[in-house]
């Protein structure tokens, strides 16, 4: 299967905007899980362990939108190398689909719950994110259509081997 010279272009181009707005947010993240035990709670409400504990909890999420943002830079770069495009889109569409799926699950259940833990049972327990839940119904269908472009992949190559 061959790939054009101007669409693998494009996929260098877009991986190396994606692998900028990676970096970003990657740092991002990091220097907000830095100096963010510091402002989370106010002066003398609670030991600086749970601060940092706290932080950790919020950033969760992040780490999963994060892994699903570098499939998506891997996937270009392998779609830009001109590798078999079922593979790399079957492959991208699992990792980005389980990203997806992890930080909307950390996001919705996680951040929730243990940060009314950490702070010592505040806050409703009926309480959800709309946007997260939405986002994991999203990981979850791109996980399980990661499984039809597998299975179209393999149907391809046993017609190749037929023809």
């Amino acid at each position: 299967m061959s790939v054009s010279k101007r669409f693998q272009s494009h996929c260098r181009m877009l991986r190396i905007a994606t692998m900028l707005v990676f970096v970003g947010l990657f740092l991002l993240l990091g220097f907000g899980l830095a100096g963010m035990p510091w402002t989370l709670l106010p002066s003398g409400a609670a030991a600086p362990g749970t601060w940092a504990l706290l932080a950790f909890v919020r950033f969760l999420p992040g780490f999963g939108y994060l892994w699903a943002l570098w499939a998506v830079q891997r996937a270009l770069g392998d779609l830009a190398a001109g590798r078999l495009f079922q593979s790399a889109v079957g492959r991208a569409i699992r990792h980005i689909g389980i990203g997806v799926l992890a930080g909307a699950l950390l996001n919705v259940f996680a951040v929730t719950n243990l940060s009314r833990w950490i702070l010592g049972g505040h806050g409703s327990y009926a309480y959800f994110d709309l946007s997260g839940i939405v986002l994991g119904v999203v990981g979850a269908a791109l996980v399980l259509l990661s499984r039809l472009v597998d299975e179209a992949r393999a149907l391809q190559e046993e017609l190749d081997e037929i023809l």
